[in-house]
């Protein structure tokens, strides 16, 4: 080997360490689950997540008015303006049935994330 190999072999070796620390990171990013506001509907009115792992909620409020996505036990409580898209981050959850809204409107507008 001569003694300029040596240092791109160290090189190479070192992005490969790194690498394969970052790949079990990427697999673990939260689930994205889109939900939308129309009027007093949500879409999907219900889903599923799974138990003890964090997900992601990007929510589209198609109104002109603004929503408050808000679920008490989940400590969700974000508004989105009118014609718009959030992004809300959520902690893993133990297996329920959680109830969100919009608190706006909430007498009408509601919807259950049922957590498995």
């Amino acid at each position: 080997m001569s003694v300029t190999a040596a240092p791109s072999f160290r090189l190479a070796l070192g992005l490969a360490c790194l690498l394969s620390l970052a790949a079990p990171a990427l697999a673990e990013d939260p689930v994205i689950y889109e939900l939308s506001l129309k009027g007093t509907a949500f879409t999907p009115a219900e889903f599923e997540v799974p138990a003890d792992k964090a997900f992601i909620i990007k929510f589209s409020n198609g109104n002109a008015a603004p929503a408050e996505l808000e679920a008490k036990e989940l400590n969700i409580e974000k508004v989105a303006p009118g014609n718009s898209v959030i992004i809300v981050r959520v902690k893993a959850q133990r297996p329920g049935k959680y109830l969100f809204v919009d608190e706006f409107q909430e007498n009408v507008a509601k919807g259950t994330v049922i957590v498995k």
